[in-house]
């Protein structure tokens, strides 16, 4: 069994890399360097992310969320300041994360989801940082 926090890094976090490389190198016309600089990744990372190499598995499942799309959005607008901090950008990773888990994105990733008919592991305890 995958705890949460195992699925939110392998699906989650690479999806949502994919949506705003994309969104900050197409919508907005930053250069991939630019992207991987404000990102923390590499030049090479970026591109994969944007050509759908890595991470394409919950985009669709993020994109058809409202409230994921917002998230988002607010953090491209963080990523489109270059002055953007960690401190900025950690809590709406965080609040991505617990979207996703309430919304039950990951359930198709996640063996115990597929062996229980209600499955409410990603609700329980949470994130340690959102305590």
């Amino acid at each position: 069994m995958k705890p949460p926090c195992m699925l939110v890094t392998s699906y989650v976090l690479p999806a949502a890399r994919v949506i705003v490389a994309r969104s900050l190198i197409k919508a907005h016309d930053l250069k991939p360097v630019t992207v991987a600089v404000r990102m923390g990744l590499t030049p090479a990372a970026v591109t994969q992310y944007v050509s759908g190499v890595r991470g394409a598995k919950l985009v669709g499942a993020l994109q058809a969320s409202d409230r994921a799309r917002r998230v988002l959005d607010r953090l491209v607008e963080e990523l489109l300041n270059a002055q953007s901090e960690a401190l900025v950008i950690m809590p709406l990773v965080c609040e991505l994360c617990r979207i996703v888990r309430e919304e039950h994105m990951m359930c198709s990733f996640c063996d115990l989801a597929r062996r229980r008919h209600e499955c409410d592991l990603c609700l329980v305890g949470g994130c340690q940082l959102e305590r």
